[in-house]
């Protein structure tokens, strides 16, 4: 699209688009489809009959085909949708010690979508299947109606349909914010009728016309063995089930759409059609979703569609986040974005453009996608600059990288021989995951004297771990060891930091990680091999331990471990625990010599 072209588009979306000013407001459906994964759609290359009613609808608006979901799992990524947080800020569905099943709540000092077209004057609503979503977590601020289920598929897909223009029907007389909660690809994979047998009518195997958790545990000894013919029959037949409740599913949003048209509301509302994740088939050996942080789970399907305004029939390469949806839901509807979002509007690359303009106050340039919280298994982060993708397990530390240009099924780990591409990733993985979550911090500074200090950091293994992310100036950039030695047993839960000599007023930072979150830590601080109780300094109140070593535990409420406001006079430890703020006055980015590395190689501009 050429400028003059853009430019005109850009002048009639901003005379169409008004909200804010009273001239006119769009009403808001959002489509969330529960573990859809992108592969298994029409319009993103899937070769069965899906989805024909999706596949409409991407024809009717801009479809984005690289769009990177912020979690594997259900919770988590919703939140984010909802408030433009990555988990570790928005807090919805952290797991660890202490928290239900389904983890922690969203946190509340920050605004949600519904919250802030509420105050536009909208009427908010959701339908909401699925007890992942239940109200006690959080994602239900803002929404005046919230009709939530306790049990796995209560509503199908259709009673989620009728009930939704329902509502519409009670309140399509005011500018409405509707999001619908379809949760039939969820397991149990058990379609009606008849989407039970239309994609693998002839089977005969060993595996039922249902499928749920309990049949799979049931069946995972013969599903896993490699080279049985019989197993590769039963694992296309539950991809056969679970696309029969795809297509039960894509009727059900036909028919929603068809609502609208036929109450004349179509031309006047949003629709978001995305699904919060994706669904492994023993793809990286495993089942289900939550558990890994590969392209199954993560790349998700992500549709805008507004006639006469948004343009239609447009396909978008350029990859983005489930971050971007509510920042591109505001600027299309005129509503001004709070400063600490962390996702930007996709509004100029459906009228053509081929970058995103990033946020001063975002952690990561758009290029980036940042994915976090699973749900099963130990801790992983991953972080996506096109075509590299690095995923860091937590617990052993493995660094597994991709290109996913040449290697779209991330098969080949090329970490031990693309060091550059490593390196990069991995500097912006380690920063990110240390401003986003709650990290402890050890703060040494020798004052300028010859001392020898030695600090070790104790965890037990069987109930969590410890993992370093760095040594940190005070600016938060990345120091080399220098003057001082790391030594680390995981098998026996300790590390010992070492630092001789360092005749300098430099503060040293340690920067360390718990996993899971609340684990507890102890500490144990020397000075020339006796404890050093008067030189070691806790929290903002810089109280002395009163014994050493000592234990703290993250779990218990103590405000007090915070980052304190002023420093004792050296030499000191200083240990103090920081939980990432939320707001437009308490930005979190990438440390400056870290964006110089980026801009240096052409990662941000």
């Amino acid at each position: 699209m050429g400028f003059a072209r853009r430019l005109a588009a850009l002048l009639l979306l901003c005379m169409a688009v008004s909200c804010g000013t009273g001239e006119r407001h769009f009403n808001i459906v959002l489509i969330g489809v529960d573990t859809l994964r992108r592969d298994h759609v029409g319009c993103y290359g899937c070769t069965r009959p899906t989805t024909p009613n999706i596949d409409r609808l991407a024809g009717e608006g801009v479809l984005f085909e690289n769009a990177v979901s912020q979690s594997p799992w259900t919770l988590p990524s919703f939140a984010t949708v909802f408030t433009s947080l990555y988990p570790s800020q928005h807090g919805a569905g952290l797991v660890g010690a202490g928290t239900p099943h389904f983890g922690s709540s969203m946190r509340t000092a920050f605004p949600s979508l519904a919250m802030m077209l509420l105050r536009e004057g909208y009427t908010t609503g959701a339908i909401i299947n699925g007890p992942a979503l239940s109200s006690e977590y959080g994602v239900c601020r803002g929404f005046e109606f919230y009709d939530g289920v306790k049990d796995w598929k209560a509503r199908p897909a259709d009673r989620v349909t009728r009930d939704a223009i329902e509502w519409i029907d009670e309140h399509k007389h005011r500018p409405f914010f509707l999001f619908v909660h379809y949760f039939d690809p969820h397991v149990p994979y058990e379609p009606p009728a008849p989407y039970s047998e239309m994609f693998d009518p002839g089977y005969s195997g060993r595996i039922g016309s249902g499928f749920d958790r309990e049949t799979y545990a049931q069946a995972c000894r013969y599903l896993s063995r490699s080279g049985d013919a019989g197993a590769e029959a039963d694992w296309d037949h539950l991809r056969a089930l679970y696309d029969g409740e795809i297509a039960f599913t894509d009727q059900a949003v036909g028919m929603l759409l068809q609502g609208l048209r036929a109450r004349g509301l179509r031309e006047n509302t949003l629709v978001v059609f995305l699904s919060d994740h994706g669904e492994e088939f023993f793809d990286h050996g495993g089942f289900e979703h939550g558990h890994t942080l590969y392209d199954e789970l993560l790349k998700v399907p992500l549709i805008f569609s507004l006639p006469g305004t948004v343009p239609e029939n447009v396909r978008v390469g350029t990859q983005v986040r489930l971050l971007d949806v509510m920042p591109t839901v505001l600027d299309l509807l005129g509503i001004r974005s709070y400063p600490h979002f962390e996702g930007v509007s996709l509004k100029e690359l459906m009228w053509g453009e081929e970058d995103l303009k990033g946020r001063d106050k975002a952690l990561l340039p758009p290029r980036f996608a940042y994915s976090e919280a699973i749900l099963y298994g130990s801790e992983k982060k991953s972080v996506v600059c096109h075509p590299w993708k690095l995923i860091h397990e937590t617990t052993t530390g493995e660094r597994l990288l991709f290109n996913l240009k040449y290697d779209p099924g991330e098969r080949n780990n090329l970490a031990a021989t693309q060091l550059s591409e490593l390196s990069v990733l991995e500097r912006v993985l380690t920063e990110t995951r240390c401003r986003l979550s709650e990290t402890w911090h050890v703060e040494v500074v020798c004052g300028g004297k010859d001392l020898d200090i030695g600090l070790s950091l104790l965890s037990n293994p069987a109930s969590g771990r410890f993992e370093v992310y760095g040594l940190f100036d005070p600016a938060g950039n990345l120091l080399e060891p220098g003057g001082m030695r790391i030594e680390e047993s995981r098998a026996t839960g300790r590390l010992s930091l070492h630092i001789d000599g360092m005749e300098t007023d430099q503060a040293v930072i340690l920067a360390v990680k718990t996993a899971p979150e609340y684990a507890r830590l102890g500490f144990d601080v020397k000075m020339a091999g006796r404890p050093a109780l008067d030189i070691t300094f806790l929290g903002e109140h810089l109280e002395n331990p009163a014994g050493m070593p000592f234990e703290r535990d993250p779990a218990r409420e103590e405000p007090s471990l915070g980052e304190p406001g002023k420093r004792p006079r050296p030499p000191y430890v200083l240990i103090w625990r920081s939980v990432p703020d939320v707001g437009a006055d308490a930005p979190v980015h990438l440390a400056d010599h870290t964006r110089r590395c980026l801009r240096a190689l052409g990662y941000i501009h």
